[in-house]
């Protein structure tokens, strides 16, 4: 593999990681009044795992073990900016899929690539 396309790869992964973080703020600031129930009650901790394992994901791609440095304080503080939002509620649990998620995200990286070595 040449040195150019793991370079190329961590750039990618840093621009969807940025893309991505921004969606996910947004998701999880607007007002959400009017907005139809998808599914049943818990259905928002499912959504904030998948989101933030994506985000771990695309952190450890961009960059490896840095992403908790970064990712973590992301998903505590946006539940906790939440909090100050009129219009959101914090949630101790969503707290905590946000947490699962992120280290979900890094581990199936990490497994992807090992395995990926072999």
């Amino acid at each position: 593999m040449s040195p150019a396309k793991p370079r190329t790869r961590r750039w990618l992964a840093w621009v969807l990681l940025v893309v991505w973080t921004a969606v996910t703020a947004v998701a999880l600031t607007v007002p959400l009044d009017d907005a139809p129930k998808i599914m049943g009650p818990g259905f928002d901790k499912v959504a904030h795992t998948g989101m933030f394992t994506v985000m771990g994901v695309l952190a450890q791609a961009a960059a490896p073990w840095y992403s908790l440095l970064f990712t973590l304080p992301f998903g505590v503080g946006l539940e906790y900016l939440q909090k100050q939002l009129p219009h959101r509620t914090f949630d101790q649990v969503e707290v905590l899929a946000n947490v699962i998620g992120i280290i979900l995200g890094i581990v199936c990286f990490e497994t992807a690539t090992r395995l990926g070595r072999r």
